[in-house]
């Protein structure tokens, strides 16, 4: 493996093709450098990268040494659903019978969230509307097993 070298402002690297010295001289021949001058030319040995699994670990400097941190889940990406998909998803996920899909959409206090399934192409999970629609599925018992139940199955692309 090879040696890593850094100083207080730049991250681990190979050695460079040239050291200036303290005393302004220039060595270029990195095979002769001797351990003196990797020193006076401001050069600090890295030390060893610590053991990790780069499968869930990442290991990185942060300007004094190096440290070993989990990799970040990214964030899903969520698939926008037409309403064939949701009025599925809501059957499916959320456990209504297609009865309970047909009287929901007779009910007054749901009105609003059908009309918007008719004027809008898909709907987003991330939509700000979406919980509170759901949630008054659920309370008017036309969702059993939930709008947590919905929003857990969304589909992921």
């Amino acid at each position: 493996m090879t040696t890593l070298y850094h100083t207080d402002t730049t991250p681990p690297a190979p050695l460079p093709k040239f050291i200036r010295l303290s005393n302004g001289r220039i060595r270029t021949d990195p095979a002769t450098f001797t351990a003196d001058e990797i020193a006076d030319s401001g050069l600090i040995e890295t030390p060893s990268k610590p053991d990790y699994d780069p499968t869930t670990q990442r290991c990185v400097w942060d300007g004094a040494g190096w440290i070993v941190e989990g990799i970040p889940t990214p964030e899903p990406r969520y698939t926008p659903l037409d309403s064939a998909a949701l009025i599925q998803l809501l059957e499916t996920a959320g456990g209504m019978t297609p009865e309970q899909v047909v009287a929901s959409n007779d009910d007054p206090s749901l009105k609003y969230f059908w009309l918007l399934l008719q004027v809008t192409p898909y709907t987003s999970r991330d939509n700000l509307k979406l919980p509170a629609a759901l949630t008054g599925l659920e309370v008017a018992g036309y969702l059993p097993n939930g709008a947590q139940a919905v929003l857990d199955a969304w589909p992921t692309s």
